[in-house]
């Protein structure tokens, strides 16, 4: 099985997307000698050769040939796309064409599209891969179609090679809600796309701060943030919000009392544009779960009367439903458009660096499901953290503070990355070919690369460059972003051996005895051997047990599984993976007899920002006498997350179902990308999921009927625990 590379994800993208013209010919009617592509289309990839081959088309003189380079491996891939920027109007794009395969197998080959939104973060794509094109065929048409983000974008659209065959496409086009691209009425122009004063840095520098000061820039952030959400003019895109930050900082941070502050930002409130009259929300028979947390606008001994006044007044006004930096996706996650991510600048000017910080605040704020879980608080972050954005030495300091904040808000969704990172960055760092897991809260070998470096599966390491372990654990748990300890721990199992340095001395324990071994360093991609392939989709285990592993269970492959599981006295359900496929259209309804409630959402709101709103039940399986008599098994870990969490409460509800298994990764719900200054994007789950009864998901996971976790001894011996102990229950 070939997955896509996060470079098709991430470390393409571009800020500006404007100065391609928005237009697009894929016929490849080349006539350069040499084969190369045309001028305005780009390669990705690694190890093919992409070229226009006259030799063969659809229909004209030539068409698009990804050629494998001798063996390819499971991350490489050839692809070609043209960049259309979205400077039209429309609600989805279409991309048709036609392919022709040769020996096409070991992967996939297929039409390639991917939708980035204003900000550059990835909105939508589609690489045919769920689709299995495999084989010899001649010429046949094929389309994806994606939705658009409002606000614009850049669609980047062509064709896709991850197989040891050929494939070629012809004859491509793109069609704007079922019409030709030129013919698409242009895109709504914003008054905010035209300010353009600190495209270059905002000219702000902070020598240092006192705490008068430090007061200011507290409150600031904190009326900024609900002007950006909650006033209209700044909703419906009348200003550059960022850019108005720094117009107005210099006169808040030289205000020599509160009093002086609170006139300030009462003149800079009164001056925006009064707001057309619109349609107040209706919020129906929707159950309201949370309320805005917008007391502080109320603390007239902080911001005075008038400043107060103003702010609630603003709270009054009639909001529609769009708002310039923000929309709803059909899940009802939020999606955070027009936040850019200044890549050119890695290192953020001191306006830039409080901007990140306020951005990030102010999304948790109105829009993160589960501020309220956040232990530690969230209104007292922001003070916290000015100090550390505006003392930030260099790249480095900023992002580490930007990941501490991050982390702060426990969800195992958020995370950073972008073209700019410069820590935890894979392609900066090397690493050890040596997997470790945690158990029993020790890190145990779990592979090596090379057994000549002296370690063997199931020795704990208990140092790192004479650091103890207990060290190193406590020293990363900061800058780990999770929504449970146990997660952590499976996070910092990645990053463990990250290092600049050429070797590693690793202190371990064996069966009582100590030693010490010098590992040398190796590349990611180096370090690849330690993983294992992923696992068979199903498999028996003996005649009597059934084995799925979603990880790469795919719903055509399901009258199998029926026909093999049928007196079966049970299945386990590996979900120590995150599923490939929808399994409540196919595992679910397999093992459930009728329609049951296993789950409700919360959901954010536009024109109420920071409320969020309890939906219906939804329900899991149907009528059905042929469902699964025997028991069914589920293991979960700390892997377990978000969809596959989902499925697992689906699950769960069959009949005969037994979780077992360790704290999920707790973070269930869909999940929403944005980008802060300085090109690094972070992401947060953007939905609440509970359980029928309003039990919470968030932080705790989902509960195993059987708590069980994997042992040193275990490990040594080399068995797995877990499948183990559902063999017996199954067979009990």
């Amino acid at each position: 099985m070939r997955f896509l590379p996060l470079v098709l994800l991430f470390a393409l993208s571009l800020p500006a997307a404007a100065q391609f013209p928005a237009a697009f010919d894929g016929s490849f009617e080349s006539k350069n000698p040499t084969g190369a592509l045309p001028s305005d289309w780009v390669s990705w990839g690694g190890n093919y050769h992409l070229e226009v081959d006259s030799s063969t088309s659809y229909e004209g003189h030539g068409a698009l040939r990804i050629t494998p380079l001798g063996k390819t491996g499971n991350h490489d891939f050839g692809c070609a796309v043209k960049r259309v920027p979205v400077t039209f109007a429309g609600k989805t794009v279409t991309l048709n064409g036609y392919l022709k395969l040769d020996s096409v197998a070991g992967g996939y080959g297929g039409l390639f599209m991917r939708v980035d939104n204003r900000s550059g973060a990835v909105y939508k794509m589609d690489n045919m891969q769920k689709r299995k094109l495999q084989g010899t065929s001649g010429w046949q048409k094929y389309s994806i179609t994606l939705s658009l983000p409002d606000g614009g974008g850049t669609v980047y659209a062509g064709a896709i090679n991850s197989s040891s065959g050929k494939v070629w496409a012809d004859n491509l086009e793109i069609l704007v809600d079922g019409k030709p691209l030129k013919d698409a009425p242009p895109l709504r122009v914003f008054k905010a796309d035209s300010d353009h004063a600190f495209d270059n840095g905002s000219g702000i520098t902070i020598p240092s701060l006192t705490a008068l000061q430090e007061k200011h820039l507290e409150i600031l952030g904190k009326v900024w943030g609900f002007l950006k959400y909650y006033h209209p003019a700044v909703m419906t895109g009348e200003y550059n919000w960022d850019y108005e930050l720094f117009r107005i900082l210099p006169e808040v941070l030289n205000s020599n009392s509160e009093t002086a502050r609170n006139e300030v930002l009462l003149r800079w409130v009164n001056r925006l544009s009064a707001p057309e009259e619109t349609r107040r929300a209706h919020n129906g028979k929707q159950t309201i779960k949370f309320k805005p947390d917008l007391d502080w606008i109320s603390d007239e001994k902080t911001l005075g009367p008038a400043l107060s006044a103003s702010l609630k007044n603003v709270e009054a006004l009639n909001r529609d439903d769009f708002n310039y930096y923000l929309g709803m996706e059909p899940a009802g996650n939020p999606a955070f458009k027009n936040e850019k991510a200044y890549n050119t600048m890695p290192y953020p000017d001191a306006g830039f660096r409080l901007l990140a910080l306020y951005r990030y605040w102010n999304i948790i704020q109105y829009y993160f499901p589960y501020k309220h879980l956040i232990t530690e608080g969230w209104n007292n972050k922001l003070a916290e953290y000015i100090p550390a954005m505006v003392n930030a030495a260099d790249t480095a300091a900023y992002q580490t503070a930007m990941l501490r904040l991050i982390a702060s808000i426990h969800d195992s969704h958020a995370g950073m990355s972008g073209p700019n990172l410069v820590i935890r960055s894979v392609d900066r760092f090397k690493t050890l070919a040596v997997r470790v897991q945690f158990a029993e809260e020790k890190a145990v070998v779990m592979k090596v690369g090379d057994e000549k470096c002296g370690l063997r599966k199931g020795d704990v390491i208990t140092a790192i460059n004479k650091e103890p372990m207990p060290a190193i654990v406590k020293r990363w748990l900061p800058l780990t972003p999770a929504s449970n300890y146990a997660t952590q721990l499976n996070r910092i199992e990645r990053t463990l051996f990250q290092t600049t340095d050429s070797s590693l001395q690793l202190d371990y324990e064996r069966d009582g005895a100590t030693g010490s071994v010098t590992v040398p360093a190796v590349t990611y991609k180096e370090a690849m051997v330690i993983y294992d392939p992923p696992a068979a989709p199903w498999k028996m285990i003996g005649e009597d047990v059934g084995y799925v592993y979603p990880g790469t269970f795919k719903n055509t492959q399901m009258d199998s599984v029926r026909a093999a599981f049928k007196n079966t006295k049970g299945m386990v359900i590996d979900l120590r993976s995150y599923p490939a496929d929808n399994l409540l259209s196919s595992l679910v309804q397999y093992v459930l007899p009728s329609s049951e409630p296993f789950v409700k959402f919360t959901m954010g709101s536009i024109r109420q920002p920071g409320q969020f709103g309890m939906t219906g039940e939804m329900t899991a399986g149907s009528k059905n006498r042929d469902y699964y008599k025997g028991k069914v098994v589920i293991l979960v870990n700390a892997t377990t997350q978000s969809n596959a969490e989902f499925v697992t409460m689906a699950l769960r509800l069959a009949p005969r179902a037994v979780v077992l298994g360790s704290t999920t990764a707790g973070a269930d719900g869909n999940v929403s990308f944005f980008w802060l200054p300085g090109g690094i994007q972070t992401r947060l789950t953007g939905i609440g999921v509970y359980y029928p009864d309003g039990r919470e998901t968030q932080r705790v996971g989902i509960g195993p009927d059987i708590v069980m976790e994997p042992t040193v001894k275990g490990i040594r011996e080399n068995r797995d625990e877990l499948l183990d102990k559902a063999m017996a229950i199954i067979r009990e």
